[in-house]
């Protein structure tokens, strides 16, 4: 089995009609892995995704069994650099899993698995994987205890004792009074009667988004959900509202969206997001918010009950409840599906192979910076240490570690790192005065000096230059080759493009003011 990685949105985009023939023929697939859902949910997330796709040989004309989406996130913590595999569609996604053709899975879920084993993490988070026993356990014999630890997650609430590892679901007759008929007495009675109140003219009605009304309903969704939900969740309400905004909106774009709101007169009361698959003929519940001061109908009820009729209509066949086993769901007539969460950890904590994966560099040089500007030096070292271990001449990691190093006093060190630098980069005049200055620091002056001329060759119009130059002479006690020098720069600078801009005699005075000056201090 050959396994291609998809690590571009022009890539994936070439994979639509393969993807969708194999998502047709896998009857485990649903909406979150569609090519649909999942590459607009790729083209927003951040941070290093790919895909791997497999197909039975190398050949360019052989279409793709099997997909699983993954994601990487990598961190500085506990001294180290530790990567978290994780299922692209997470934190997103209800469900999460891979698309495969039945035939074909029982030699690609073991090749995937060989692949993922061959990359550089720490932990698989296999969160919300909707997946059936045969494939877990393809997936995880590839996995073995003695290297590995393998953890189920804990996904029932502390606060209200709901699991979510448990979906209900309803599968959907051909008619309204078929679905009807499966419901308690009661639900059903409770259901006619309540819509009877939104489909005749009155005081409660309904309407569905249209791109006109759109921004004002998905508005009122979310206005309602972050007001429930922020003196729970805090400041990670922020960053949910965002992405779900997104999502929702690329979602109804591509008419994926179905978004109805219950009003009271011209008050709206309640709204909920649900996300329609034509493929697999699915409604799948994704959110809802309303209005916690409205004292009337069962919102909830209506919009849930409205939605369903909605379904049959159109011709689906399951309305999906998603994550979580609240009571109410269950009068809707629901089965029960079971989600696992399982997390694979390394036995030592530390990635495999010992280093980062080169997808995750520009994460870890972020955050390497970032410490590095707090003051957190040995963390910031890892991090710029763990990408030269990858990219040994990644010249930001190589200029910012000598920073650091400079800084630690550990200057043969920084002159390593930025020795190094100036191969990489033999342009750049900052690369030649660092590593010129390290040379001062380590009483390397007659070395500092070349240095130092190289800087001026590509800064001519900058005394500081001639200044660095000047005072590593001092040092030697060659003062009379301050003035040739001086007079040397100053022809440099007057054949520069920046010097014939300039008044040479002015630069002449700045720079045998800034000689003086070296002189004196040293």
């Amino acid at each position: 089995m050959h396994i291609d990685i998809i690590e571009t949105l022009p890539s994936m985009a070439k994979l639509e009609d393969n993807w969708n023939a194999v998502y047709d023929a896998d009857d485990e697939a649903h909406i979150f892995l569609s090519w649909q859902w999942l590459s607009g949910w790729l083209s927003y997330i951040h941070g290093p995704w790919f895909v791997l796709a497999a197909k039975a040989g190398e050949s360019a004309d052989l279409p793709y069994v099997a997909f699983l989406p993954l994601r990487l996130q990598t961190t500085i913590e506990k001294s180290d650099t530790v990567s978290d595999m994780r299922m692209a569609g997470n934190f997103a996604a209800d469900y999460t899993g891979l698309v495969c053709r039945p035939e074909a899975e029982h030699k690609v879920i073991p090749a995937f698995a060989r692949y993922v084993r061959q990359m550089n993490w720490a932990r698989l988070n296999l969160d919300n994987l909707r997946i059936s026993e045969r494939r877990a356990r393809l997936l995880l014999a590839c996995f073995p205890k003695a290297g590995f630890k393998t953890t189920e997650a804990n996904r029932v609430s502390k606060v209200d004792g709901i699991d979510n590892s448990r979906c209900p679901y309803v599968t959907l007759p051909k008619d309204w009074d078929s679905y009807l008929a499966t419901l308690s007495p009661n639900t059903r009675q409770k259901i006619r009667r309540l819509l009877k109140q939104v489909d005749a003219p009155g005081e409660y009605r309904i309407t569905v988004a249209t791109p006109e009304t759109f921004t004002r309903d998905l508005n009122t969704l979310l206005g309602f959900w972050e007001t429930k939900w922020r003196p729970r969740k805090g400041n990670l309400v922020d960053g949910l509202v965002r992405s779900n905004g997104a999502m929702l909106t690329r979602s109804f774009q591509s008419g994926m969206l179905y978004l109805p709101t219950f009003w009271h007169g011209d008050r709206p009361v309640a709204a909920l997001a649900t996300l329609v698959e034509p493929r697999k003929r699915t409604f799948s519940f994704y959110m809802t918010g309303r209005d916690e001061t409205f004292d009337g109908p069962p919102s909830g009820v209506i919009l849930h009950a409205f939605s369903i009729r909605h379904a049959i209509a159109q011709g689906f066949s399951e309305y999906d409840f998603l994550r979580g086993n609240e009571p109410y769901k269950y009068s809707f007539g629901c089965a029960e599906r079971k989600i696992r969460g399982t997390v694979l950890e390394t036995r030592n904590g530390r990635n495999l192979g010992g280093r980062i994966d080169p997808r995750s560099i520009p994460e870890v040089l972020q955050q390497a910076t970032e410490l590095h500007r707090k003051g957190v030096l040995a963390d910031a070292e890892i991090g710029y240490q763990r990408i030269l271990e990858v990219q040994p001449k990644h010249a930001d990691a190589l200029h910012r570690l000598g920073q650091l190093l400079t800084s630690k006093g550990d200057l043969v060190a920084a002159k390593r790192s930025f020795r190094t630098l100036t191969t990489v980069r033999p342009d750049s005049a900052k690369a030649w005065l660092c590593l010129g200055q390290a040379c001062e620091g380590l009483g390397q002056h007659e070395e500092a000096v070349h240095h130092h001329l190289e800087y001026v060759r590509l800064q001519p119009e900058q005394p500081d230059g001639f200044v660095n130059v000047a005072r590593c002479l001092v040092k030697l006690g060659r003062i009379a080759e301050i003035n040739a020098a001086l007079l040397a720069t100053i022809g440099t600078a007057a054949r520069s493009p920046v010097g014939k801009s300039r008044d040479i005699s002015v630069m002449q005075r700045r720079m045998v003011r800034a000689a003086q000056e070296a002189s004196v201090s040293l």
